[in-house]
């Protein structure tokens, strides 16, 4: 059996200015870097951890960084970890493409499962992909326990297939937050979900920031709601 731990990148420049990354290269805040930190303390303390694999996306990648630093090992990168590929969405700011694509836009509101970005993958082309990579993972690391850092929409599809369901279902899957911590159990290339969105090592952090006026624009939450609304 492995044991799978699949963290979401901390805040990115993206999810500060709400806007749609993507495959887009955007590194992390420094809140983010904070959350990255606090992240891999928690996994040190509660984890043996054997490997440590990441989207190449910087605000993955430096996510799982600290978590190796601490631990003395190399972040392995997989591109096949990276977020849905936006296509025409890249990179623009939730309300300019609520208004230049609004008709594909109104299907990842309100049916996510059936979305696609504009010119770019489909939720169920994601799941495909995703959940390939990380099951592949699992089988390269038998009897491990992995460190995954990756994002928002392969974490929910990925969360989506340990429910047993399949791709059609991935919009009844909430967003976990930005740091946050979501283990899985893989056995006979049979995945199961132990718990998701862990966020007990960055929520007095964030109560910090949230209570400073001067820090709470950055905390404006676009980024967690249900509908699937989210800058990537």
């Amino acid at each position: 059996m492995t044991t799978l731990i699949l963290v979401r990148h901390g805040q990115s420049v993206a999810n500060a200015q709400h806007r749609f990354a993507g495959h887009s290269n955007f590194d992390l805040t420094d809140i983010g870097k904070e959350q990255a930190r606090l992240a891999g303390e928690y996994i040190r303390d509660n984890f043996k951890v054997d490997a440590i694999y990441a989207s190449d996306l910087k605000r993955a990648y430096h996510t799982a960084l600290p978590a190796a630093g601490l631990l003395g090992l190399t972040v392995h990168k997989r591109e096949g970890l990276r977020e849905i590929f936006a296509g025409e969405w890249e990179t623009l700011t939730i309300d300019e493409i609520d208004e230049q694509y609004t008709e594909d836009f109104a299907v990842w509101k309100n049916d996510f499962s059936n979305a696609r970005c504009t010119d770019g993958e489909s939720v169920a082309e994601v799941y495909d992909r995703v959940c390939a990579e990380i099951l592949g993972i699992a089988r390269e690391n038998d009897g491990k326990c992995v460190m995954i850092a990756t994002h928002a929409t392969p974490i929910r599809v990925f969360e989506t297939m340990s429910m047993g369901l399949g791709s059609e279902h991935v919009g009844d899957i909430s967003f976990c937050k930005n740091a946050a911590i979501n283990i899985f159990k893989v056995e006979d290339g049979t995945p199961s979900v132990v718990k998701t969105n862990i966020t007990e090592h960055t929520d007095g952090y964030m109560a910090t920031l949230c209570s400073d006026a001067a820090v709470n624009v950055f905390q404006i939450s676009k980024e967690d709601t249900p509908t699937g609304k989210e800058n990537k």
